[in-house]
């Protein structure tokens, strides 16, 4: 067994191409083992996904694209994993689901005798995916019809991991792909335990998962989910083998960072982040219905990243200040920035609720875009322990100058718990050594920004400009 001797160290077995042919007609499929060959792969992991997918660069002596050959129609299987652990990527037949090579890129020579491509790959349902398509009428909870779609249409024989939904629905598939349409559904869905709409469907080592921010975030009690590691820049060489904690230690180093994106107000404003206003029509009783969104108002009544020292919700550290801007007015009451139009129509379905647009539309897309507003990348050795959907602390240095009295010199504000929203396993073959690079993202902050009565803006300005015609103006040139 290999040792955790040194931080990136992995697991890698035989890597082995399974062709659509048999193997000289005796009704077992053709194989080939590039393990060899393999110079680096990485495994993808996102939020936004919906399925693993990865890619591998061969430096390839042995004519292999000819030799199986390889068409674009194989199946990739192998185990990895860090030394250690029981959870790993495995795509293995017989005890996992391999993956499907489905392109060739890349191709050139290394020298008259090699080449080197890389072929990618993806989950088996993403294919399926792309073959089928769902005409039927679901009837129950949405997070079961999820379950129904993975298991009829996608033909998962993989782990499916559901929050439970709120209220009975019907919905009738218009023949779309079995992953457009859960994508309608997931963001028609309302959480059971959590004032939270909208959802994710994303897979990871550990089969699919459909889940909520706030189910991600804690669990249905509303107590805050165990962080899986604290990640921080720290300085190397300082420990030495055997000394306790060295490997915790090392694992935890940060090897790189960088902040992607802090704030946008402006994007933030037009998208309806801060405020919206959502209009229904109900053609059955001929009304109309207008229903404002505040975000300083909605903030409060969710759980977030960052809760108070009981694990109870707090709604004084979201990413808008509650502040004077206009006269009384707040960027939270600007609602007409933002409109949303949704039908809300009484009696579709007699035993069945509709979605509640009112409440499901401007939650979702506020929340959805103000978790991204804070996005951090960093660089950490590898760990197939950590994936997509995980909580991590990241402790980001304070730039300013030492300060005795600070003993933690953080950065006060982004400092704290983060969700993994990506993650790529780049594992290099000729280094030997597993790295691995993650998306965090953050709703809400240690420290939340202060607030302020005062109006600041209004009658602060230039107010001296005046108004020209062209002729007036082209007088003066």
């Amino acid at each position: 067994m290999i040792k955790n001797d040194r931080p990136g160290v992995f697991e890698l077995g035989d890597v082995i191409l399974i062709s659509y042919r048999s193997f000289d007609g005796a009704g077992t499929p053709k194989r080939l083992d590039i393990r060899n060959l393999i110079t680096e792969f990485n495994i993808y992991e996102s939020l936004e996904g919906n399925f693993l997918s990865g890619d591998m660069t061969l430096l390839d002596a042995t004519n292999a694209i000819q030799e199986l050959p390889i068409t674009g129609f194989e199946r990739i299987e192998f185990f990895f994993r860090t030394p250690g652990t029981t959870k790993g990527f495995d795509f293995s037949v017989k005890s996992g689901h391999p993956m499907f090579v489905y392109s060739l890129k890349n191709r050139q020579p290394a020298n008259p005798r090699s080449q080197v491509y890389t072929l990618k790959f993806v989950s088996l349902e993403a294919i399926r995916n792309h073959q089928t398509r769902v005409t039927k009428a679901f009837s129950g909870t949405i997070d079961q019809m999820i379950v129904d779609i993975c298991k009829d249409s996608l033909k998962t024989k993989k782990d499916i991991l559901v929050e439970e939904t709120k209220g009975v629905h019907k919905f009738v598939s218009p023949r779309v792909k079995p992953m457009t349409f859960i994508d309608i559904l997931r963001k028609d869905s309302k959480a059971l335990y959590f004032e939270n709409t909208g959802f994710h469907f994303f897979e990871t080592a550990m089969g699919f998962q459909f889940k909520s921010y706030e189910g991600l975030f804690c669990r249905k009690d509303g107590s805050p989910r165990a962080i899986k590691a604290f990640y921080s820049p720290k300085i190397k060489n300082t420990m030495i083998s055997g000394d306790k904690g060295k490997e915790i230690y090392d694992l935890q180093s940060v090897e790189s960072f960088r902040i992607l994106s802090q704030f946008n107000t402006l994007a933030n404003t037009a998208n309806g982040v801060y405020a919206s206003r959502i209009i229904t029509h109900d053609a059955f009783n001929k009304t109309f219905t207008e229903v404002d969104f505040d975000y300083n108002i909605e903030y409060e009544k969710q759980n977030h990243l960052e809760q108070d020292a009981n694990g109870n919700k707090r709604g004084d550290n979201g990413i808008l200040p509650y502040f004077n801007y206009d006269q009384g007015d707040t960027f939270g009451t600007k609602n007409e920035g933002t409109i949303y139009y949704a039908s809300q129509t009484s009696k579709v379905h007699n035993d069945y609720e509709f979605p509640d647009y009112t409440d499901i539309i401007p939650k979702r897309v506020s929340q959805h875009l103000a978790i991204h507003n804070l996005k951090i990348e960093i660089t950490i050795p590898g760990s197939t322990e950590i994936n997509v959907g995980d909580l991590v602390h990241f402790s980001l240095p304070k730039y300013a100058a030492h300060n005795p009295s600070d003993l933690k010199d953080q950065d006060v504000y982004l400092t704290g718990r983060y969700l993994i929203s990506a993650a790529r396993h780049h594992v290099s073959a000729l280094n030997k050594r597993h790295t691995l690079v993650l998306e965090l993202i953050k709703d809400s902050f240690n420290i939340g920004y202060p607030d302020e009565n005062t109006d600041l803006f209004t009658n602060n300005e230039n107010d001296t400009g005046n108004i020209y015609t062209a002729t007036e103006v082209d007088g003066y040139v």
